[in-house]
This record gives structure tokens, sequence and C-alpha cells, in this order.
């Protein structure tokens, strides 16, 4: 055992003083404890003794008072009012009352008789002062005392705490008087009540002296009633004003325990320690009555009476170990002086030598081992000098290459396109570059301190567990293709390259996190892979032209033909109705000679040689026309809304014509049965562009789907009723044009294709100067 660590942070002199003094004192401050500890005990004990005998006394003194008053009223009951009862003139009654004036004079603890018969009537009331103090044929006691008579049986007594109201003569008031009445039920031979006698005692007669006891041992008396509230208490209930106290006055939790008020409202008797403050005592006040439980007086006697010559023994006891403890100390560090003095010497120059100051040979001459670690210390001394010295030069060289280092890694850190991140195991923010400011757009005082996963909107939780699982696994996730939000919500394509920062000792401290922007290596892709799909459809578009163009040729002449023939054998109504017929055809045969030609020049990726300016207005009208026998075949309407003044727009009609009839077809094939589609026709919000619109109530294209529906061969449609090319077609033609063509949702339902086209600049020009 070290007794050094006994003590504080204390010089050693003060230890020796300490450790003197604790010698000289420990002893007698353990023989005057002892001594202190038994004589409290035996001053305890004596108190409580005491305190048992006060307490008997005035129980003894108060009981006889009260047994003396129920044998008073058994008697009178015996043998002056059971006959009365039994029947009797007034006259009887009458000596009656003049015998009882003479008793009461000669029993002050009586003040009243009250006689009740068997239903309650009052039927005699006599007080020491001739008057009735509580009683009259109307107040109700009678009723209450026949009922509580009633419950006794033959030779039963009830003793029970009431008040009484009596007269003052001086201002007609009511003055309320305690008082305890003593039942005794009076039967007949046959058990049967006849009535009963009852006797009004004064309270402060009868409980006078309670209080009485030793001087020494005075506390707080208290006399608790059978149904647990306070008939007296020596503080809170002096004044006997009223021997029925009310709820809130009530409350023996403010000073005893619950298992100690737990006895005494049970009626027992003993003597407690209550948490070593206060000696507690309570006896039952009277056990002769039968009707109900016996009130309980008790008395509380503070241990702090009972110590005060114990405080006074051991203040002088203290007063008198202070005197020798100074005395003690005051030696102890004169001679500690002498002892320590070369130690304290040892320590400055040591203190000195931390410093890097020079250190000044230490000289001690005590003749014992501490002069030869003075001379072993100066030695020491010098060598470390010489080391210091040596440590300073070295250390200054790698301090000034950390430096060139950091700021290396500093500038690299900052100028970095990448967002790099520095956390904490907590995934806080610690180091957040410029990078990571322009890529997110959170400043790094936003960012530090702050959650990655809340600041950055981590990815799904499937993608957050193979990150975690990979880095505690290989200690990184190199290039993870995910994405994270930006501060205004934006959602940007990422390679995440998280890795696990180990210290020295090889203990985690810390990730890094890279986050290099990928969006334009992404649209770079889709660029490609979009180009790689329409090579592909250039080629099968030109080997399907070329397959179509001889069977077109084929009937063409065949139509051509048979104009000719119905022209010469038909009548000119029948002939003019079937040329007529056969024009469309041969219309639509010319159509379809124009889509092989589109096809071919997407193919070979060549402009229209038609290219001039393009009335929208008669391409609409014309389609109307053509379309209407097909759309009135499915029972789809189909409406034109085509604004006044369009002007012309550049390109190629026929390839703008494939355009709007693609869009109108697809829109019919959409609409169910009863549906309409409309093409609208008009100059955009900016008048700087014509924008064709086509409407359809159909349901509608799903949201998933709206980036794959310009590809080629994509299509919705069953098998057999589309091929997948028109909107990639109408794409290919719009991107020639300059224009944009995209969907979007009706608010209504169903789907609207919205094209673009740009006006030439001498109408855009002309179009201002009119505004």
């Amino acid at each position: 055992m070290n007794i050094n660590k006994l003590f504080p942070r204390l010089s050693i002199r003060l230890k020796l003083a300490i450790a003197f003094a604790l010698l000289a004192i420990v002893p007698l401050a353990g023989a005057a404890l002892f001594a202190t500890q038994m004589f409290s005990r035996q001053l305890r004990v004596t108190a409580t003794t005491t305190l048992e005998h006060d307490l008997e006394l005035a129980q003894q003194q108060t009981a006889g008072r009260l047994q003396q008053v129920e044998r008073d009223v058994e008697f009178l009951a015996a043998v002056l009012f059971r006959p009365l009862l039994m029947g009797a003139t007034t006259r009887e009654w009458a000596m009656a009352e003049a015998w009882l004036q003479v008793f009461l004079g000669g029993h002050p603890s009586l003040f009243q008789i009250k006689v009740v018969d068997e239903n309650g009537v009052l039927r005699f009331v006599r007080s020491a002062d001739h008057g009735r103090v509580g009683g009259s044929e109307g107040d109700g006691s009678g009723f209450y005392y026949a009922a509580q008579a009633a419950a006794l049986g033959p030779g039963s007594t009830l003793v029970l705490p009431i008040e009484l109201r009596a007269d003052v003569e001086a201002d007609s008031t009511l003055a309320t008087i305690p008082a305890i009445a003593v039942v005794v039920p009076v039967h007949e031979p046959d058990s049967v009540l006849a009535g009963a006698v009852v006797g009004e005692a004064y309270a402060t007669v009868l409980f006078d002296g309670i209080e009485d006891g030793s001087p020494s041992l005075q506390g707080t008396t208290g006399l608790i009633g059978s149904d647990g509230l306070y008939l007296y208490h020596s503080s809170r209930k002096r004044d006997w004003g009223s021997l029925l106290a009310s709820r809130d006055e009530v409350d023996l939790a403010d000073e005893l325990s619950e298992d100690i008020a737990r006895a005494l409202r049970a009626g027992a008797s003993g003597t407690f320690e209550a948490a070593d403050s206060a000696i507690v005592r309570f006896l039952p006040l009277w056990t002769t009555a039968t009707g109900a439980p016996a009130p309980v007086l008790y008395r509380i006697v503070p241990l702090s009476q009972l110590e005060a010559s114990v405080v006074d023994f051991r203040r002088w006891v203290s007063l008198g170990a202070l005197i020798m403890l100074g005395a003690v100390i005051g030696l102890a560090t004169v001679g500690a002086r002498q002892f320590t003095e070369p130690i304290y010497r040892l320590r400055r120059s040591a203190e000195r030598l931390a410093r890097g100051q020079l250190t000044i040979p230490v000289r001690v001459e005590t003749n014992d081992e501490l002069e030869d670690l003075a001379a072993e210390f100066t030695a020491m001394a010098d060598q470390l000098t010489a080391h210091r010295q040596n440590l300073e030069g070295l250390v200054e060289e790698r301090t000034q290459a950390l430096r060139q280092t950091h700021a290396e890694l500093s500038h690299i850190l900052e100028r970095s396109a990448d967002a790099i991140i520095g956390l904490d195991l907590d995934q806080r923010v610690r180091v957040w570059n410029r990078g990571a400011e322009e890529l997110f757009g959170y400043k790094a005082a936003e960012a530090l301190n702050r959650n990655v996963a809340d600041l950055l909107s981590s990815g799904p939780s499937a993608e957050q567990r193979y990150i975690a699982r990979e880095v505690e696994r290989r200690g990184a996730v190199v290039n993870l293709n995910t994405e994270r939000k930006s501060k205004d919500g934006e959602r940007i394509a990422l390679s995440l390259t998280q890795t696990l920062i180990r210290d020295q000792d090889g203990e985690p401290f810390g990730y890094s996190l890279i986050l290099r922007d990928t969006r334009d290596q992404k649209r770079l892709e889709e660029h490609l892979r979009r180009s790689e799909r329409i090579a592909a459809v250039s080629v099968m578009a030109a080997g399907i032209a070329h397959e179509l163009n001889n069977p077109i040729a084929v009937i063409g002449n065949r139509l051509e033909c048979m104009e000719d023939e119905i022209r010469q054998r038909c009548s000119d109504e029948d002939g003019d109705f079937l040329v007529r017929d056969l024009s469309v055809l041969r219309e639509h045969v010319g159509r379809l000679g124009e889509v092989t030609r589109d096809l071919l020049s997407l193919a070979r990726n060549q402009e229209s040689n038609e290219w001039g300016l393009v009335a929208l207005d008669n391409v609409a009208a014309r389609l109307a026309r053509v379309l209407e026998r097909t759309f009135s075949s499915r029972n789809i309407g189909l409406d034109a809304e085509i604004a006044e003044g369009l002007p012309q727009v550049s390109g190629s009609e026929p390839a703008i014509e494939t355009v709007c009839l693609n869009l109108l077809l697809n829109a019919a094939d959409a609409t169910p049965s009863g549906g309409k589609v409309t093409l609208t026709i008009r100059r955009s919000a900016d008048r700087s562009a014509v924008e064709i619109i086509v409407d359809d109530t159909g349901s509608g294209v799903p949201e998933e789907l709206r980036h794959r529906i310009f590809e080629p061969f994509f299509t919705t449609k069953t098998s057999g009723r589309g091929t997948g090319l028109g909107l990639a077609v109408c794409r290919s033609i719009i991107d020639r044009h300059d224009g944009e063509i995209w969907v979007e949702d009706r608010a209504h339902g169903g789907t609207r294709f919205v094209v673009s086209l740009p006006l030439p600049l001498q109408e855009t020009a002309w179009t201002e100067r009119e505004s």
C-alpha cells in the first residue's frame, strides 16, 4: 500500500506535518468519540424511559378522569333514569332533576346530562349551570344519540368526541364547546332498547395536563381520535376551539413515517425512533368504552434536545484537538523544512531544465543519498542540454518539411475539380473542399459538422449497406456509380470513392469521400448509344426503302391504268366516283414514296431537296380532308383549330406533312371509340416559332416510358399494329428542321404531342417591328 496515495496533491512538507498530526490526534480523537457515543447512548436510554413514564402518567391522569365520568353516567343510568324511562310521572322527573343538580355540583367534569327515548325524543336535559347548553327539543342530538345507542348491546358504553353550541348572552351568538359524550344505553328486561343516558363532559377538563412532563423532554404532544383526526395538537390545534379537526388539518406523514403512523392509527402502544431524529411514544387513552376504538395520546421528542450536553462535550474536545493539531503542525513544519530543502533545490533545477534554461550545478551537503542524487542530476542535466540542442535542429528541419507537404496537400485539395470530403466515424463532415462547394452548392461553413447522409440525401438503403460492407471488408469502395442531391434539390450523377482512414496504430478514425461529377460522361454515353441506334436504323431504313420502292412503283402504274380504263368504259357519274377513290389511293401511294425517300434521306443523313417556305394551314386542311373517312370509320372525331395569319416556316413540306400524319394516326390509335383528336396550329408564346399540337383523349403515356418513345422500333402497340418507326422518323425530321418535339399530359386526360418549328429570321424580325 502506497501511503502517498492517501493524500491529494500536497507538498512533502505539508504531508509530513499532516502525518505527525494524525499520529498525535487519532488516538485522542478515537477515545473522545467512543466516550461521546457511550454518553449519547446512555442519555438516549434515560430519555426514552423518562418519556415513557411522563406519557404513562398523563395517560393515567386523563384516563382516570374519563373513567370517572363513565362510571358516573353508568351510575345515573342504572339508578336514576332506568326506572324513569320504564314509565314515570312528572313529579318523579322533577325529583330526579333536583337530585341531579346536586350530583352535577360535585362532579366538575360533567356539565350536562341528556336522556333520550328509543325514538330519539329528548326527554330530559340538565346542565350544571341550570341552562341548556347543547340541547333542545329540535336540535337533532336525540336522534343521533338514539342511533348510537341502538348499535350497542346491554352493558356497553360508547365514548364520542362532539362539539356543542352554547348561547353567549353578551352578543347573542353561538360559541363552540368541545366535549366528550358518554352514551349508556338503557334496555328493558327483554333487551329491548328503552332509551339512552348521555353525559357530556368538558374536553378541557378531561384533557388538562396531557402535555405535562419533564422540562428537558419538551416536544410535540398530540391526541388522535378513533377516526384518525386530531383532537388536540400542541402546535397545530392548541386552542380547544374545536375538538373535531377538518381533513386538511390531519397529516401524520408530516411528522411520522408511514409505519409509525399506521401503528398509531390502529390504537397500539409503543416507543419508536423516527429516523434517528426523534423519539416517539404513544398510548391508547382509555380502554373501558366498548363502542369504539380508543383515542391515542402520543408525544414526539427531538433527539436534539437530548444531545445538547453531548454537543457541548464534543465542542470542547474538538477545540482541544485543534489546538494540539496546530502545535504539532508547527513543529512538524519546522522539522520537515530541514529534511526537504535539498529536494526542493533539485526540483527547482529540474524545472529550469524542463524550460530549456541553463542549469546551475546543485550542491547539496547532506552526507547521505540526497548528496549523491544531486551529483548524478547535474551530470544528467549536462547530457540532456547537449541532446536537446541536437533535437531542436532536427525538429526544425522536419517541421519545415511538414509545412511544405501540408501546403502542397492543401493546394491539391482546394484546387481539385472533384468533391473531396473528410468524415469522422459518425459520418459528420470534417473537410469540405472547393470542388464540393461548386458541385453541391453548400459552403464549407454550412456543411461542417453535419451528417453527410442528411446533407446529400444518400442513395437507396441497399446501396448504403453495400458501401458499408465493402468499406469494412476491403477498406474502400472505388468508382461506384450513384446519385446525390445538391442544395437546390437536383439529383447529380456521380462516381463515388470512399476509403477508411486509419491512424498510425491501425485504428480507424474517419473516412475520405471523393465524388466526381459524371453528368457530362453520361450524356456522352447516351449520345453514343443514340448514334449507334440511329446508325443501325439507317441501315435498316435503307434496306426497307429499297424493298418498298419497286412495289410502290408497280401499284402507281396499275392505278394510272385503272383510271384510264374507267374513263373509257364507265359513265360519267360512276366513273367520277371511282376516279376520285383511285386518286385518293394514288395520293397515298405517292406519300409512301415520299416516306421511302425520307427513310433513304435518314439513312444517308441528307437533307430533302424539296426545301422552301411551308404554309402549315394548307397542310392541316389537306390532312383533315384525307383522314376524315379514316377517323369517321373508327367513330373518332377530328377537329382542326388553325390560327389566322400564320407565317410560313422554312422546311420540306412533304416531311412536315409526314410528321403531322404520323402524330394524327398515332393519336387515332390511342383514342377509344367515341373520343376526339384535335390538331392545333398556332404561334408560340414568344412568337419566335409555330407550334403544331396534337391532342387525344386516350389513356396517356406512362411516365416511365416517355424517355423511350422516340427510340427506333420501340412501340406500345400490340404485335402487328406498329413498327416503332413513326416517332423516330418524326424526331429525325424535326431535328433536321432545327425544331423540337416533346410529349406532355393533358389536364383532363390523354396525351399531347407538341412540335415547335422556328420561324425564318426575316419573319421574326418583321414580327418584332410590328410589336
